[in-house]
């Protein structure tokens, strides 16, 4: 999966426009996804520590069904506050819902723990704003950008301190579907195998837990008491798919996570994923095949989609103080 090429007119096709902000200095940043006519999402909550934006109003018994924009951002739940300047430069630009206040963009996101990497600096109203200034339907960089540039793994105790960062995978399937995964890998758990040296995801050997700490519970907690880990993942498709049908593709993407890093989903974990079908897209419809059919082939799509992102966001980060890359 790794060596697949990425199509120059992805996010065009996508119907999708993507602004990094980056702040190097203080190493934290922000990934603003926009959909300007408004995209059907789905959003699929596992990891027990998260920090996220108006995730309710896309809820199953919620009225909302779309949004125009979803944001990944560093800072802890501090840097949820880039997220009313997303809103603000959105409107600055028409779009969004329409009130009788004015227009409102449908918004929602989450967040990486960056802040004890750099230099506990977060994305605040500005950055949100030029972010969304920054927006373009050009691929967008990978690595220590945006969101990614804050981003670690390997925090467990048998894991390897390690650069994490914001990276991209795609699956091609049958009929000219493409399904995306645009990824910030900030886990607890390691990618790469400490010991071996490959990538979980290529040889599917999950190390069983061995420890030689002894008896102590306390210090095997204290080992594994790390806030600040989140796997984000925001998933695109061609296909058109309805917030409920999204939501399945959305937890079915959380398999991914399973094959390309150990441990996942643990309770220091923040593990989140928004699967979006854009209504500015090509919106391809399949009439005849079964809905239910359709929703476990995208979200199989969608597995090897995020684990090809997982894994390119390890390859493509840079190495930063106390945390060096694979590469």
């Amino acid at each position: 999966m790794d060596n697949i090429q990425l199509p120059t007119d992805l996010l065009q096709r996508l119907g999708l426009k993507i602004g990094h902000y980056t702040d190097e200095k203080n190493i934290t940043g922000l990934t603003a996804f926009i959909a300007e006519q408004s995209a059907d999402i789905g959003i699929d909550i596992r990891g027990s520590n998260t920090g996220t934006f108006n995730t309710p109003a896309f809820e199953p018994k919620a009225a909302s069904q779309s949004a125009n924009a979803v944001i990944l951002t560093g800072g802890s739940t501090f840097g949820l506050a880039s997220a009313v300047g997303v809103m603000d430069e959105l409107v600055e630009m028409g779009i969004g819902g329409k009130s009788r206040a004015g227009l409102i963009p449908a918004t929602t996101g989450a967040v990486i723990y960056d802040i004890a990497v750099g230099t506990n600096t977060h994305p605040s109203i500005q950055e949100g704003k030029q972010a969304v200034k920054n927006m373009s339907d050009n691929l967008p960089e990978q690595g220590n950008v945006g969101v990614g540039t804050g981003a670690v793994v390997g925090k467990w105790f048998k894991g390897k301190l390690m650069k994490g960062g914001f990276g991209i995978g795609i699956a091609y399937l049958p009929q000219d579907i493409i399904v995306a995964a645009f990824t910030v890998t900030n886990a607890l758990g390691d990618i790469v195998n400490p010991i071996t040296g490959e990538f979980y995801s290529e040889t599917g050997k999950h190390t069983a837990i061995h420890t030689t700490l002894g008896d102590s519970l306390e210090h095997l907690t204290a080992t594994m008491n790390l806030s600040g880990n989140t796997t984000l993942t925001v998933i695109a498709t061609n296909v058109a798919m309805t917030k409920e049908q999204l939501m399945k593709v959305a937890e079915l993407t959380h398999d991914g996570y399973a094959r390309a890093i150990h441990p996942i989903h643990t309770n220091m974990d923040g593990d989140v994923v928004f699967a979006l079908s854009s209504r500015s897209g090509e919106r391809k419809v399949f009439p005849k095949m079964n809905p239910l059919t359709l929703i476990d082939f995208i979200g199989m799509g969608a597995q090897e989609a995020v684990v090809n992102a997982i894994n390119n966001s390890i390859k493509q980060a840079k190495s930063i103080e106390g945390f060096p890359a694979w590469q």
